[in-house]
């Protein structure tokens, strides 16, 4: 076979370049330590290097959710152990002021201490943590969640709702609330002691003119017996008299009904009702005299004072009723702030007879059960949150280790195998050294020398 001095040369020289190459391949890989340097080298492994390079990447995020999560856990838990301690010394100070041995000076005391507490309470519900977030806003971290009116009545203004805490992913799907809403832990607290209802005018029509100025209880037995009952009072008005200089003109009527609009009756069989001002002889309502004096009702244990009066029937021939009224119901949640607020005043009132005497253990029997319930509610929220900082704790643990695996298995497949490489280095090395030397012996072969 024939070959040419060209044919001899470039076989030279394309072994020396092979050569070349590859030992530059190799030092490439030693001095980066990856054997894979494209994903020529090793499809499959490049393929499989980058789904784990991204699970990676995804749990050193969840690592860094629970960083960010738990110093928040431990601080807001710190605040709920502060807020029960001063709620439980609350709680001392209403047995104590409940006590007939204190004179009114000693009760307001009590009342100045129970005032100090409620400020110091506010400062807990208004903390900020060390990114001077506000603790209990929920997603509304920036604004003060809890002000207080020119009433003095203390109103929740951070997020509430669905959405309302931020939660942060510790797992593909598992995630955590990063704290607690302050409508949760101060405001919606479970009213226990039944004797709390509210008073709320039902206006069918704009001539309505009934408005509630108090509720308060009347008498604790009649009370407890009707607790958690919902009432109506519904308005009568007299009947169209065939004399015109009568007319419309009479008493107006009120009545005690259930929800369903059956008669109530006291605890003698009678039914509850009574009269709460007339009509003219136009039919118009005329205020109780004297004019724009409230008027007690009370029924049930309750006392509800009205002032203005209900608008007349449309039709008073078919439906003598009108069509305003007043629901009593019980409420259903109180906030801290109230039972301190109520408490506090009801110290502050001089208990110097039977009657005040009564008003003053009645607010002390409610403030201690609505006591317990928030207290209760903050057990509640510190043991959620101290489940919640467990948990980051057992998946901090179990990220680590997910990282180890990953990492280590990410190396077996991408990393070098420093002494295989060094003795295919050494061995290609010495491979280039031959072909070099080849070549140099390999070009002397021309007839050209011997001439």
């Amino acid at each position: 076979m024939r070959i040419s001095t060209n044919q001899i040369f470039q076989s030279g020289l394309s072994a020396m370049q092979s050569a070349q190459s590859k030992l530059n391949k190799t030092g490439l890989q030693l001095a980066t330590g990856r054997r894979i340097l494209t994903p020529a080298d090793d499809p499959g492994g490049a393929t499989q290097a980058v789904h784990f390079k991204a699970a990676i990447k995804t749990t050193e995020q969840y690592q860094r959710n629970t960083d960010y999560a738990k110093p928040k856990l431990e601080y807001e838990e710190s605040q709920l152990i502060a807020l029960g301690n001063a709620m439980q010394r609350v709680r001392e100070l209403v047995v104590a002021g409940n006590n007939d041995t204190y004179n009114p000076e000693n009760r307001k005391i009590i009342a100045s201490e129970i005032r100090q507490l409620r400020s110091d309470i506010l400062g807990l519900a208004n903390s900020e943590d060390a990114n001077g977030e506000y603790l209990f806003a929920g997603t509304c971290s920036q604004r003060q969640p809890f002000v207080v009116g020119d009433d003095g009545r203390v109103t929740y203004v951070g997020a509430e709702g669905p959405g309302a805490i931020r939660e942060v992913d510790i797992t593909g799907n598992r995630c955590i609330a990063t704290g607690d809403t302050g409508a949760h832990v101060f405001m919606n607290i479970p009213e226990r002691s039944g004797l709390l209802t509210e008073a709320v005018v039902k206006p069918a029509t704009t001539t309505s003119t009934l408005d509630v100025t108090k509720v308060e209880v009347a008498n604790l037995d009649e009370a407890l017996n009707s607790a958690g009952e919902s009432f109506r009072i519904r308005f009568k008005f007299p009947p169209e008299n065939a004399d015109p200089t009568i007319g419309r003109s009479g008493p107006v009527e009120y009545q005690i009904v259930d929800m369903d609009g059956n008669a109530v009756k006291d605890t003698n069989g009678k039914y509850l009702g009574g009269v709460y001002g007339s009509a003219n002889v136009a039919g118009d309502f005329v205020p109780p005299t004297p004019p724009g004096k409230p008027t007690e009702i009370e029924f049930a244990g309750r006392r509800v004072t009205l002032t203005g009066g209900p608008a007349t029937p449309a039709d008073l021939a078919a439906n003598p009723y009108s069509n305003d009224e007043v629901i009593s119901r019980p409420i259903t949640q109180v906030d801290i702030f109230k039972t301190l607020d109520d408490i506090a005043t009801a110290f502050e009132t001089p208990a110097t007879d039977d009657t005040t005497r009564e008003a003053l253990s009645q607010a002390a029997s409610m403030a201690l059960r609505n006591l317990d319930s928030g207290l209760d509610r903050v057990n509640e929220v510190r043991t959620s949150v101290g489940l919640r900082l467990d948990t980051i704790d057992t998946q901090t643990e179990l990220n680590d280790e997910r990282l180890v695996d990953l990492k280590s298995t990410l190396s077996d497949i991408q990393d070098l195998d420093y002494a295989e490489a060094i003795s295919r280095f050494q061995l290609q090395q010495t491979v280039l050294q031959a072909a070099q030397q080849t070549y140099v012996q390999t070009s002397r072969l021309s007839l050209f020398d011997f001439l």
